[in-house]
Formats: C-alpha cells, sequence, structure tokens
C-alpha cells in the first residue's frame, strides 16, 4: 500500500491532465451548442463566448474532480497508475473525431469548391493528421495499452495473488 500523500499527488496529477484532455473533447462540442461556427457566428458573439468558456471550465472542473477522486479510491499504485494512463490515453484517442466534426466537408468537394480549392483542402487536412493526429493517437493508444497492461498485470484487492499468476 503506497502512502497517502502519493497516492493523492498521482491522482491529482492524473485528474488534472484528464480534465485538460476532456477539455479538448467537449471545447468543439460546446462551440457547436453555443452556435459560434456557423453564418451567424459573424455577428456580436462575446457574450456567447464567455457563457461557452465558463461552461467548458465547469465541465473541465468536474471531470477533474471526478477522475482524481476515482483515482484515489485505488489501493494498488500500479492499478491507480494503470488507470489513469488508460482514462488519459481514451480521452486522448476522443480528441480527433471530435475535432473532425469542426470541419467544412463541402470545402473537400470538388464539386461545390472547385478543384483547386478541394485540392488545397485536402492537403490541408493531410498536413493536419500528420502533425496534429497522428502524436495524439499515438500517444493515446501507448497510454491506453500500457494502463490497460498495468491494470491486468496487477490484481485488485477482491482477487488473490495466486489467481493473478499463470501456472
Amino acid at each position: 500500500m503506497p502512502p497517502t500523500a502519493i497516492k493523492w499527488l498521482a491522482s491529482i496529477a492524473f485528474g488534472l491532465l484528464i480534465g485538460r484532455t476532456a477539455y479538448s473533447v467537449f471545447n468543439p462540442l460546446l462551440i457547436l451548442a453555443f452556435g459560434l461556427n456557423g453564418p451567424a457566428a459573424d455577428l456580436d458573439t462575446s457574450a456567447a463566448v464567455e457563457k461557452m468558456q465558463i461552461v467548458g471550465a465547469i465541465i473541465t472542473l468536474l471531470v477533474t474532480v471526478a477522475a482524481a477522486a476515482a483515482l484515489v479510491r485505488i489501493p494498488n499504485m500500479r492499478r491507480l497508475i494503470g488507470w489513469g494512463c488508460a482514462l488519459l490515453g481514451v480521452s486522448l484517442l476522443l480528441t480527433i473525431p471530435v475535432n473532425l466534426l469542426m470541419m467544412d466537408p463541402a470545402a473537400h468537394d470538388a464539386a461545390t469548391a472547385g478543384a483547386r480549392a478541394a485540392s488545397d483542402a485536402n492537403t490541408a487536412l493531410f498536413f493536419w493528421a500528420l502533425i496534429f493526429g497522428l502524436p495524439y493517437i499515438g500517444g493515446g493508444l501507448v497510454l491506453t495499452i500500457m494502463g490497460i497492461v498495468l491494470v491486468r498485470k496487477n490484481p485488485g484487492q477482491g482477487q488473490p495473488a495466486a489467481a493473478a499468476t499463470p501456472r
């Protein structure tokens, strides 16, 4: 059993990281919910932006506190790190598809945007995926797999240690 202070510090650190990446997941959804992505977004939207930032901060705080509170209850330090890595990896993996919601699909269609503009948009999407997507996907997969391995290799409280070792 690890010391309580180390367990709390690890839980809070993972909670902050998970909360920060959860904001990257919720922010595009909040932009859509508050109508800041359409033609009406050209008007004065400072009040909507302020409300969106407040709601985003509240959601981030709730996710941070929930993750830290859930992780601090895990008695085994390796399982705590494993669950923290798995949750962080999943939130990193969710960032990519949610951010793709913000892209304009008509910009990639040669029939609506013109062949040259569609080619430019497709090239930009390729470089966006290369620069932004690959590190998130790679880091998310590594963290998720590492977290699952740590959780599976270390038995929980209810499981005897003999049952966890292969014969």
